[in-house]
């Protein structure tokens, strides 16, 4: 190994690896369409042998390289009206995650993400997505948007 690469804190616990691979894997078939609503159990499963905030850290990166593929891939399908019910409370969304990252402990973001987690996949058993459902009013897009993203960027 380098000089340069040795000082840099790495995680050598073997349970780590035995769930960052299948929480990276599942993350990839969640977000990919395979496992839809999945992918969002891959945080709390890494939490599980590291803390919170850093099994955010470790998976953010990954997370923004798949949206931007998925962007780049997609854009010409985009639903530009759509978008622009979204984006606002999108950033209202990273704004107040960005906030809530600093002030909350790691255990009360350790409690929100398990609830959350647990709500996702109650919400995704009970009311299974549908083709036929009706689009949402356009103060509910920029409701559910923000604090969605501040949900997640918590999450992530």
């Amino acid at each position: 190994m380098p000089h340069w690469l040795a000082a840099w804190p790495f995680i050598d616990d073997p349970r780590f690896y035995a769930v960052a691979v299948p929480a990276v894997l599942l993350m990839g078939l969640g977000k990919s369409g395979f496992l839809s609503g999945f992918g969002s159990l891959a945080t709390p499963l890494l939490a599980l042998t590291v803390p919170v905030p850093q099994a955010a850290a470790i998976m953010l990166p990954l997370l923004l390289v798949m949206d931007a593929t998925g962007l780049q891939q997609l854009w010409r399908e985009r639903d530009a009206p759509l978008l622009r019910r979204l984006l606002p409370g999108g950033l209202l969304g990273v704004g107040v995650g960005t906030l809530l990252f600093g002030v909350l402990s790691g255990k009360t973001v350790a409690g929100i993400v398990g609830a959350l987690t647990l709500l996702f996949l109650a919400q995704r058993l009970l009311f299974p997505p549908s083709a036929q459902a009706p689009r949402p009013r356009h103060w509910a897009g920029f409701a559910l948007a923000a604090i969605g993203v501040a949900i997640a960027s918590r999450r992530i």
